[in-house]
C-alpha cells in the first residue's frame, strides 16, 4: 500500500514537472522577433491650419516576440533618419493604428525650428515592447514631405514680472517657455529696462499671480548673471538691458546671459528719417523678434543696440548683413517679424 502511494505522488509530480516545463516552453522569446510593418502615411486631408483638428492615420503589422504577449506599440518622429536626437512620441497604443493631430504634428515641426512654408523631409517609424527588460523592436524607418504652416505653439510658460513692465505677473511681455514641454527648464529674452534705471528689478512667478514667486541674489560675472530661486525671495537686480533667460525649476537656478537688442529703423519708421530706432519685441512662442504698428510708404533695415555694426536686409523674406534696404510700397499698420537664426522675416499688412 504504501508502495502504491509513493508511486502515485511520483506520478503527480512528474506530471506537474511537465505540465511547468510546457508552460516555461510558451513563454520563450524568440532569438529574433519579427519587428511591425509600418505602412507609408497617406495624408487624408491637406496639411493646413484649417485642418489642424483632423487626423492623421498611422497603421503597422504586429510584432512577433515568440510567445502570445500584450505588446504596446509607440509611434515615434523624429527630424534625423537615425533617430540620433529629437525624438518625439505622437502616441502609445496596444492597437495596430493609431491617430495624430495635423496641429499637434505641426507644432512638433515649429519645435525643431522648420521654417514655415518651406517643405522639409519627416521619419518615422512604429516601435513595438512587452516589457522593460525586454528590447524595444522598431519597424523600419519611413519618411514624409510636410510644410509647416504659421501656428502658435502653447509652450508651457512662467512669468518674469518686474519695474519694466509695470510688476505684472501674466502680461504678454515678461514670459518664459518650456520649449521640450516637460523638462522644467524655461527660457526667453526679456528687455529688462526699467525706464532711464541703470538698475532694473524683477520676480519669478509660477502663474499669472503672486501664489507662487521666488526671488534671490544673483551673481555678476561680465554682462552675465546666475543665481538660485527662492520661494517669497527679495527681488533680482540686473543692469538693465536686454537678456537671454534659463530658469530650471527643479534645480531651482536662473541664468542670465547679455543678447542684442533689435529694433528697426528707417525713412517708413517713426520718425521717418532713420534717425533712431523703434525697438521690437521677442516673441517667446515664435522664437522671433516683432512689431506692430503704422509705418509709412517707405524703407526700413533691422539694427541691433541702436548702431550700424550688427545691420540685416534683404528680400522675398532672407536677409544678410549689411544687405539692401527693405521697401513698403504702401502706409498702413504691418506685423513685422524677424528671426535673428535663421535670417528671414516676414511682413504683413493688418
Amino acid at each position: 500500500m504504501k508502495k502504491t502511494k509513493l508511486t502515485l505522488i511520483i506520478a503527480i509530480f512528474a506530471l506537474l514537472f511537465s505540465a511547468c516545463e510546457s508552460e516555461i516552453d510558451e513563454v520563450m522569446m524568440s532569438a529574433s522577433p519579427s519587428k511591425p510593418t509600418l505602412a507609408d502615411l497617406t495624408l487624408g486631408v491637406s496639411f493646413t491650419i484649417a485642418n489642424a483638428d483632423s487626423s492623421l492615420k498611422f497603421s503597422w503589422s504586429a510584432a512577433d516576440f515568440g510567445f502570445a504577449s500584450s505588446t504596446t506599440y509607440s509611434l515615434e518622429m523624429s527630424p534625423k533618419s537615425d533617430f540620433s536626437s529629437n525624438v518625439a512620441t505622437l502616441f502609445k497604443t496596444q492597437e495596430l493604428k493609431g491617430y495624430a493631430k495635423v496641429g499637434d504634428v505641426n507644432a512638433l515641426l515649429l519645435s525643431w525650428n522648420y521654417s514655415i512654408g518651406t517643405a522639409v523631409t519627416v521619419y518615422y517609424r512604429v516601435g513595438a515592447s512587452v516589457a522593460t527588460n525586454v528590447a524595444t523592436v522598431y519597424s523600419d524607418v519611413k519618411s514624409r514631405s510636410l510644410t509647416p504652416y504659421d501656428a502658435v505653439i502653447n509652450y508651457p510658460m512662467i512669468y518674469v514680472p518686474g519695474g519694466y513692465q509695470g510688476w505684472s505677473p501674466g502680461a504678454d511681455n515678461g514670459r518664459l517657455y518650456s520649449y521640450d514641454f516637460s523638462n522644467n527648464i524655461y527660457q526667453g529674452i526679456i528687455r529688462i529696462k526699467d525706464g532711464t534705471n541703470a538698475n532694473s528689478e524683477f520676480k519669478l512667478a509660477t502663474q499669472p499671480n503672486w501664489n507662487i514667486n521666488f526671488g534671490g541674489t544673483l551673481i555678476k560675472s561680465g554682462n552675465n548673471y546666475t543665481g538660485t530661486l527662492e520661494q517669497n525671495g527679495p527681488n533680482y537686480v540686473v543692469t538693465s538691458g536686454v537678456y537671454s533667460i534659463t530658469v530650471n525649476l527643479s534645480a531651482k537656478t536662473i541664468a542670465l546671459n547679455k543678447t542684442d537688442d533689435w529694433g528697426i529703423i528707417g525713412s517708413a519708421v517713426p520718425p521717418y528719417d532713420w534717425s533712431r530706432d523703434v525697438d521690437m519685441f521677442y516673441n517667446g512662442q515664435r522664437k522671433m523678434w516683432e512689431i506692430i504698428a503704422n509705418f509709412n510708404a517707405g524703407e526700413f533695415k533691422f539694427r541691433a543696440n541702436d548702431g550700424w555694426d550688427l545691420n540685416y536686409g534683404g528680400s522675398g523674406g532672407t536677409l544678410s548683413a549689411g544687405g539692401a534696404n527693405i521697401p513698403l510700397a504702401t502706409a498702413g499698420n504691418y506685423t513685422i517679424r524677424f528671426d535673428p537664426v535663421k535670417l528671414t522675416y516676414t511682413v504683413n499688412k493688418n
